[in-house]
């Protein structure tokens, strides 16, 4: 039993009683010989030892704790700055799809509605929109589906492995209006 490896303050292993069966557990308290508190239910483990093991385990755990030294005159060195959190990381990405798609649907005849959209997807990133005079290549309108639907998973994608919930939700909204456009519905 671990109670019986704790020690208090120095006395030696504690000393946990045999089980007397069922005899002792019906005896009033006040009949029990050097214990007036209960026994814990089920066991002859009196709540008194119980007590003691656990305020003797949180001594030696402070005590180890307090060991530490993390103060300004301490000798070891500070962890270096964490590169970018992958949050970070999905937000940039995202931003950087969001502009693609952008330059390459202005370029496009016919979809205004999604350069609309994702003009205001990419405001609710804190993106900034690529600048009118930086056109691509027109998409055919299967191109125009294909890479939709493939921004759309990625966007499902990162809304699923980033951990602030915040941004989970942004980039799930994201996902889903690209999905509600009609000229997507339409073509499945």
């Amino acid at each position: 039993m671990l109670l019986s490896l704790l020690t208090i303050a120095g006395a030696g292993p504690l000393a946990i009683p045999p089980y007397d069966g069922w005899e002792r557990a019906r005896k009033p308290v006040a009949e029990r010989p050097g214990d007036r508190v209960a026994s814990v239910s089920g066991s002859g483990v009196s709540r008194r030892l119980v007590l003691r093991a656990g305020g003797a385990a949180g001594a030696l755990g402070a005590g180890l704790l307090g060991g530490c030294d993390l103060g300004p005159g301490s000798d070891s060195q500070p962890v270096a700055s964490p590169s970018p959190d992958a949050d970070q990381r999905i937000v940039e990405a995202a931003r950087a799809e969001l502009s693609t798609l952008l330059v390459r649907l202005s370029a496009t005849g016919g979809t205004a509605s999604l350069v609309a959209c994702h003009r205001a997807q990419l405001a609710a990133l804190q993106g900034r929109a690529p600048s009118p005079t930086r056109t691509g290549r027109p998409l055919r309108p299967a191109q125009v589906v294909t890479r939709e639907r493939r921004a759309a998973e990625r966007f499902t994608h990162w809304a699923i492995t980033c951990r602030n919930g915040d941004l989970a939700r942004v980039l799930a909204s994201v996902a889903a209006g690209i999905r509600m456009q009609s000229g997507l519905r339409e073509a499945s």
